[in-house]
């Protein structure tokens, strides 16, 4: 058995959801295809099929992970995959790779009826297809592991809660501050770049959450939601550190803004 075979195991009881995917493709073909103004049909077929795509994966990622490891938990069907010879990352690995490759096809399925009908293939470049791409996959990957970690955190109900809890409320009470404080000096790039640097960072603490979760706790909800919770509150302090050193260095060595001129003042 290996991150294959683990990812095929978790396939088998969601295949019913391409299905879904294919049919959410075909009713929208059908609802482009009774378009009262042709004109418009491929700009719309356009639109609905990368935004429907899109928020589809993204669902479909959303409930995978909500469901990945915690219900297995709470029907007694983890001590399964452990009882295997896997390594915890290769379990780990295997339900995170399931839930990104269905999340990724449902949105192709549900997604390409339209762009073959408006012809977007044909007209966008290369690049600004990995572009869509990567987005739908990089918040697939956020939304999983963020909803694996919530999941294992409400269903152990335990006062450790409490501290999840509170952490995230001190981590967008400061981005918010942080953010301020860019806004105030013009900064705007600076402030997207804090957020996706935060995004990453955060990302990759919730994947070490999950695996310290599965390898740490194992099949103890209890134990396993304390290791999510601690490694998560390190990850945003962490992050928060980061974050307040470069609003720093930004608001230190950026020159400062241009005064307005009054209104009465005229260039000649």
């Amino acid at each position: 058995m290996s991150i294959l075979a683990v990812t095929r195991r978790e396939w088998t009881g969601r295949r019913n959801v391409l299905l879904l995917a294919l049919g959410v493709g075909i009713i929208q073909l059908m609802g482009l295809y009774f378009e009262s103004d042709p004109r418009t049909t491929h700009e719309k077929a356009s639109f609905m099929g990368v935004f429907s795509g899109t928020m589809l994966a993204w669902v479909i990622a959303l409930l995978f992970g909500a469901t990945m490891v915690s219900r297995d938990l709470e029907e007694r069907r983890f001590g399964f995959l452990l009882n295997q010879p896997l390594h915890p990352a290769q379990i780990f690995l295997g339900k995170v790779l399931a839930g990104l490759g269905l999340a990724s096809v449902a949105g192709l399925l549900a997604s390409l009826p339209a762009v073959l009908l408006s012809g977007l293939w044909r007209q966008v470049a290369l690049r600004d297809v990995a572009s869509i791409l990567g987005v739908g996959l990089a918040g697939s990957l956020s939304l999983l592991l963020l909803f694996h970690a919530v999941s294992i955190q409400v269903r152990s109900r335990s006062l450790w809660l409490l501290l999840d809890l509170a952490a995230w409320v001190v981590f967008f009470g400061v981005v918010r501050g942080l953010s301020l404080r860019l806004i105030g000096a013009e900064a705007f790039p600076e402030m997207f770049r804090l957020w996706l640097v935060l995004l990453v960072g955060v990302t990759l603490g919730l994947g070490l959450a999950g695996y310290l979760q599965v390898a740490q706790g194992r099949a103890d909800l209890q134990r396993g939601h304390r290791w999510v919770s601690v490694t998560l509150a390190s990850t945003l302090g962490v992050m928060l550190l980061v974050g307040a050193v470069d609003v720093a260095w930004v608001l230190k060595h950026r020159p400062p803004a241009a005064k307005a001129k009054p209104r009465g003042s005229r260039i000649r």
